[in-house]
């Protein structure tokens, strides 16, 4: 495991809690669908295989208030992940671009870094040599949704 960052997906009680009422926390149906392969998946942090039974729902990424503790939608697996979450930063999200956003632990945002494919690893670090930086969302590039959230470990 990386000795000073921690990947974080959503946690795995609040997905349990999602499937079972059938509808995520702003009352969107959770939908099943058949994955075509590629959509990033904030549960396990991979991005999901051809077959895959997916869905797409709406959770608030960061509990700290601030203009972008937005409520944003993920993909996830309809049923319990097939692997475990990532303990290093995501093998199937280091060839991408990406958006960093770092926040200060009153949650709001510091500043905004993209990332390009294989950088993203080098930019988290040299984000957190700030001291004020308490945690850094990892986003899409394209559609803006995120995918994870990086956080100081302990």
């Amino acid at each position: 495991m990386n000795p000073e960052l921690v990947y974080i997906p959503v946690p795995f009680s609040e997905l349990d809690r999602i499937r079972c009422n059938g509808h995520d926390d702003f009352g969107n149906a959770v939908v099943s669908r058949t994955a075509g392969g590629g959509e990033p998946l904030r549960c396990c942090l991979t991005l999901a295989r051809a077959g895959d039974q997916i869905a797409l729902v709406s959770h608030r990424p960061m509990t700290a208030g601030g203009p972008y503790a937005e409520v944003g939608p993920v993909f996830v697996h309809t049923t319990d992940c097939p692997v475990p979450a990532a303990e290093v930063f995501p093998l199937d999200f280091r060839d991408r671009r990406a958006v960093l956003r770092p926040y200060d632990v009153s949650g709001q945002m510091l500043d905004g870094v993209v990332a390009e494919p294989g950088t993203s690893e080098t930019e988290l670090k040299r984000l957190f040599e700030d001291a004020t930086v308490d945690s850094v969302q990892v986003r899409n590039v394209i559609a803006g949704c995120w995918n994870f959230t990086v956080r100081r470990q302990g």
